[in-house]
């Protein structure tokens, strides 16, 4: 594993911890926020820290279900729990969107049991047509004023152009390291991908950015994997449990796509330049494919973009329980790239904390299907 993988990897095992000392290093105030439909530049803009929030796996639920339906997004109601048993001691606010129910409903939750400095919502707009971006582009404005009342400074134009280009650099160098990925013998696995995009969710960007171009460089010099094996694309929502993407690839698949929310979903957008920046924002990541924000055809689109270019061999639709709009959108999904490009799926469901030896056996059996014959 090269240096640059490794300081990945701890980053995204560590994160609590990685936070700490980046807020007392840089005296930043930290914003968090849920999904990558959140335009985290206009936070950036502000001088402050932005991080995604997402739950770390070492403890069990025990506090959220006093505020949070069981049935709600596992991931979630995880997420909130260690908020509410003192984890994130460095997060001074959260702008929290109103996309799945879980997460919609969070807010009111957070607002009255929880109250930060800063508290927020953003309302993300589901079909994409001129009103709506508007919609969106105004939202963006009122989110504007309120962090500026809590920075008690101007948020201006030029300091939003200049990390629009900033995360686009950022977005940039993401693409070029997956584009490695279409290689037939990729140097980089699907779990190390994760834990490069996910790192970045965590470390300021230019950080991040030093990081990236590290494994670059690091890739350059090291052999490809030894062994290719099935090419694999991953779907869902929040697939964040790395040990989900370390199962699938020690069963003989090799992840060389995804479509997730905490991974190609999160920087395959480009946010345009050198416009009025707010509106450029509001474009750009009303684009996200979410299952919450976007239609089943352009989700499709996506997918079937990535399966072509990539050259997938099968699909593993990994769905968190409880989670509506991926449960929504899977059966016509399914049908679709079963009948147009006639490519295997397979369907596991996911949830926080789960055992993951029933689902090895699956994947190993469909992996197993997907195998030429003789190899």
């Amino acid at each position: 594993m090269s240096t640059a993988l490794e300081k990945m990897a701890h980053n995204v095992q560590n994160a609590p911890a990685v936070l700490k000392e980046i807020k007392t290093r840089t005296s930043r105030n930290m914003i968090g926020f849920f999904f990558p439909v959140v335009p985290e530049e206009l936070i950036y803009a502000a001088g402050l820290h932005p991080f995604q929030i997402y739950p770390h796996f070492h403890e069990t639920i025990t506090e959220a279900d006093v505020h949070l339906q069981p049935y709600l997004c596992s991931y979630v109601r995880a997420g909130w729990d260690q908020i509410l048993k003192g984890r994130y001691p460095f997060l001074d606010g959260v702008i929290i969107p109103r996309t799945c129910e879980a997460v919609t409903f969070l807010y009111q939750t957070w607002k009255r049991h929880n109250p930060f400095r800063f508290i927020d919502y953003l309302n993300v707009p589901w079909k994409k047509s001129a009103n709506t971006i508007q919609f969106f582009a105004k939202e963006l404005r009122r989110v504007k004023k309120n962090l500026e009342t809590f920075t008690g400074k101007e948020i201006s134009r030029d300091a939003l152009n200049e990390t629009i280009t900033l995360y686009n650099s950022h977005r940039a160098l993401l693409k070029k390291a997956y584009e490695l990925r279409k290689a037939k013998a990729p140097p980089l696995s699907g779990l190390a991908a994760l834990n490069m995009v996910m790192s970045g969710f965590i470390l300021d960007k230019r950080e991040h950015i030093q990081l990236v171009e590290q494994l670059l460089t690091e890739i350059v010099q090291t052999p490809p994997l030894p062994k290719p094996g099935v090419r694999l694309l991953v779907s869902g929502g929040c697939v964040i449990d790395t040990q989900l993407w370390e199962m699938i690839e020690s069963c003989g698949g090799l992840i060389v796509a995804d479509d997730v929310i905490n991974g190609s979903r999160s920087f395959w957008h480009v946010v345009e330049e050198d416009r009025e920046p707010l509106e450029s924002l509001a474009r750009a990541y009303a684009t996200i494919p979410c299952a919450f924000n976007t239609s089943i055809g352009d989700r499709y689109e996506f997918i079937s973009e990535l399966v072509t270019e990539y050259k997938v061999d099968g699909i593993i639709f990994a769905i968190n329980k409880n989670c509506e709009a991926e449960e929504f959108d899977y059966p016509e999904l399914d049908r679709r790239v079963r009948e147009r490009l006639k490519i295997p799926t397979l369907l596991i469901e996911t949830d926080y904390l789960i055992n993951m030896e029933p689902l090895r056996t699956r994947v190993e059996a469909f992996i197993e299907i997907l195998t030429p014959e003789g190899v």
